[in-house]
């Protein structure tokens, strides 16, 4: 039985791989040999054709490659990966969709491939979206790589994943139509600039970043470098200081894997640690009024509502700091997100914050000559983030990841790492954030 939520979690076959061992070189030019032969006696193809087999043969290292990545981690579910069969979705593509259709139909014949069509993503009959295409290899394909010399937890032994870094890593987007709580993915629809010296300037410094960690071999997760993407840039009070998070480009990179998948990375071999800032908006917006969050109690704990409320809490703060007041209630895209929110009231909460941090009741209010909105506070959290970071990189020769507002670095390389990132919070917010490391 196929299980659904394994095939939400899917990751993009990007299809831009080639074998590089001998014994994966071999195993692909087989693959491809067998494909085009069950599709010829399958009626699926007339006859060979020499101006097409080299191309089947890329398609064959590139989809295999994708097939099996996800193995490369002890802890796999599902293994799925997902590809559009829309012919748009091949246009300017290494691997073409006549190659691609030839490929899976045959695999799937040869009983190596599983597949499941793009489908309905909810019942909700308003609901037109679909998945893509879903892909996966079976348990006979991974005994063939197997006995091929190529095991599936080895892949990046025998293949390498070929990315392109981005050329203009800055993007600027326009506000939001509405208000949003999702804070995984930029907002907003993208927008024209111009390239002052200013962004070319900052672009240098991205792509020496993304230079940088390229030199470096990331297991578990996926990074083709990232870009740097600014909100609200029709706000007339826009001045490249709103917005600015470091996003990790296409789809199925380390950013959107769950904090267990990322702990079990490795840079160049070694574990990493991971280190979150604790209450990162929080510590800066009563910075901003020139008070420190006490550092030896849990920011989400508050005065008259038990542990049993803390997910709650923490939430509360999401809702607030992405809307233009303290929230009175739940939104609704909150809710339809954790329907358990229902359970706790957004009164008692706010009076129990408003107890610990009175400075609260004012947010969304003019302070200093200005109004602060969540692009403001992730702007400052990004300067800090993306700051660390390059200072790692040319004084310490150490590669770093970003999640917004924790960094991710090998763990011999946590020490210094969070010094750094502390000295650089302190230096931008005259405050001390609260630090929290994970290891795996």
């Amino acid at each position: 039985m196929i299980n659904r939520e394994e095939l939400q979690a899917a990751t993009y076959a990007t299809l831009r791989a080639h074998p590089t061992s001998e014994q994966a070189q071999a195993l692909v030019a087989k693959l491809a040999s067998m494909v085009e032969e069950y599709t010829i006696h399958a009626g699926l193809r007339e006859r060979k054709r020499r101006d097409t087999a080299g191309k089947l043969q890329y398609a064959t290292g590139a989809f295999l490659a994708d097939l099996l990545r996800p193995f490369e981690v002890e802890e796999h579910e599902g293994c799925w990966v997902y590809k559009s069969l829309n012919k748009a979705s091949f246009t300017r593509a290494p691997v073409g969709r006549h190659a691609f259709n030839q490929l899976y139909n045959g695999l799937e014949g040869l009983g190596f491939l599983q597949h499941v069509p793009g489908h309905k993503v909810s019942e909700e009959r308003e609901d037109t979206g679909k998945y893509a295409a879903r892909f996966r290899a079976t348990p006979e394909l991974l005994r063939f790589c197997t006995e091929h010399g190529v095991p599936p937890a080895a892949v990046l032994d025998h293949f390498e994943f070929e990315y392109e870094l981005p050329k203009h890593p800055v993007q600027l987007r326009k506000r939001k139509l509405k208000t949003s709580y999702r804070t995984t993915e930029p907002v907003g629809k993208p927008m024209e600039f111009e390239r002052t010296p200013m962004v070319e300037g900052m672009e240098r410094a991205i792509s020496e970043l993304n230079e940088f960690f390229a030199k470096h071999t990331l297991r578990g997760g996926v990074h083709q470098g990232y870009v740097r993407i600014f909100q609200n840039g029709d706000d007339p009070d826009f001045h490249w200081n709103k917005g600015g998070r470091l996003y990790s480009q296409h789809a199925g990179n380390y950013q959107t894997q769950s904090a267990t998948r990322r702990q079990k990375m490795t840079i160049n071999g070694e574990p990493v640690a991971e280190i979150d800032i604790s209450g990162s908006y929080l510590t800066i917006f009563l910075s901003l009024y020139g008070l420190q969050l006490d550092l030896t109690e849990d920011p989400y704990l508050l005065p008259g509502l038990g542990v049993e409320h803390r997910g709650a809490v923490k939430q509360w703060f999401v809702g607030t700091f992405g809307s233009a007041k303290p929230i009175r209630r739940w939104p609704e895209d909150m809710l339809a997100d954790d329907p358990s929110l229902r359970e706790h009231r957004v009164a008692d909460i706010s009076k129990a914050v408003f107890t610990k941090y009175p400075v609260l009741r004012s947010w969304g209010e003019p302070f200093n000559g200005r109004t602060y909105s969540w692009a403001d506070l992730m702007w400052l959290e990004s300067e800090v983030m993306f700051s660390t970071m390059l200072n790692l990189m040319r004084e310490h020769q150490t590669p770093s990841l970003v999640v917004h507002d924790s960094l991710i670095v090998p763990v011999s390389k946590a020490e210094i790492a969070t010094e750094r990132l502390r000295r650089r919070f302190q230096d931008q917010q005259k405050a001390t954030p609260r630090l929290k490391t994970k290891l795996a």
